[in-house]
C-alpha cells in the first residue's frame, strides 16, 4: 500500500499543479487583506476530494459517469457555478478600494468545496486513476480515502507554495494590483466554466 500511495502521488502531481478552480480562487484572494485564504481554499478542496473518493468507493460517481445525461447535468451545474463565481470575483475586485482592501464578500470554505464537488473531472480521478493502483477487492472506502488524503495533502502544499510565491513576487519584484488579479482570476473561472459547458455539449446522449 505505501508503494501504491507513492506511485499515485507521482501520477497525480501534474493534475495538482495544473491551474484550476482552487488555484484561481486562492490567487484572486491571497494578496488582499483577507486572512486564512489558503487554509479555507485547501480545506474546501480537501472536502471536495474526500467527497469524490467516498462517492466513487460506494459506486455513486460511477453511475453518474456512465450516464451521459446525469454527467451532462453535473457538468452544466458546475459550469454555471464557475461562471457565476468568476463574475462575482471580478465584481468584488472592482469594488476593492486598494490592493490591501479585503473583498466585499470574504472567500468561504464552501465556495472551494462546491467548485471541486461540481467538477466531474475530479470524480474521474477516483474512477479512472485510483483503480490503477488498487485491485477490485481492495477498492474500499478506507483505501480510496487514503489516496484522497494524499491528493488533498499535495493540493494543500501546492496552494501554500503558490501563495508564498505570489506574495514574494508582490513584495520583492512586481507589485500585483488586487483588482488586476481579481480580473485575471475571475476571467479564468469564467473560461473554466465555458470550457466545462462546451464539454457537456459534446457528451453523447444515451
Amino acid at each position: 500500500m505505501p508503494q501504491a500511495l507513492l506511485a499515485f502521488a507521482v501520477a497525480i502531481l501534474p493534475v495538482v499543479i495544473t491551474p484550476g478552480a482552487s488555484f484561481t480562487l486562492m490567487a484572486a484572494h491571497v494578496l488582499g487583506a483577507e486572512e486564512g485564504v489558503v487554509r479555507r481554499v485547501a480545506a474546501g478542496t480537501a472536502a471536495g476530494i474526500l467527497s469524490h473518493a467516498v462517492l466513487a468507493a460506494v459506486g455513486l460517481s460511477a453511475v453518474v459517469m456512465q450516464s451521459a445525461q446525469l454527467y451532462r447535468i453535473v457538468q452544466l451545474i458546475g459550469a454555471l457555478y464557475l461562471i457565476g463565481l468568476g463574475v462575482a470575483t471580478i465584481v468584488q475586485g472592482r469594488k476593492a478600494v486598494s490592493a490591501e482592501a479585503p473583498p466585499a464578500s470574504p472567500l468561504r470554505t464552501r465556495t472551494a468545496y462546491l467548485a471541486n464537488l461540481l467538477n466531474p473531472k475530479a470524480a474521474a480521478v477516483y474512477l479512472t486513476l485510483v483503480p490503477q493502483f488498487l485491485d477490485p477487492a481492495s477498492f474500499t472506502v478506507d483505501n480510496v480515502l487514503a489516496f484522497a488524503c494524499v491528493h488533498a495533502a499535495l493540493t494543500a502544499l501546492w496552494l501554500a507554495i503558490s501563495a508564498y510565491m505570489l506574495r514574494a513576487l508582490r513584495a520583492r519584484a512586481l507589485p500585483i494590483p488586487q483588482r488586476a488579479l481579481a480580473l485575471v482570476g475571475g476571467g479564468t473561472l469564467i473560461a473554466l466554466g465555458v470550457r466545462t459547458f462546451l464539454g457537456s455539449r459534446a457528451v453523447p446522449a444515451t
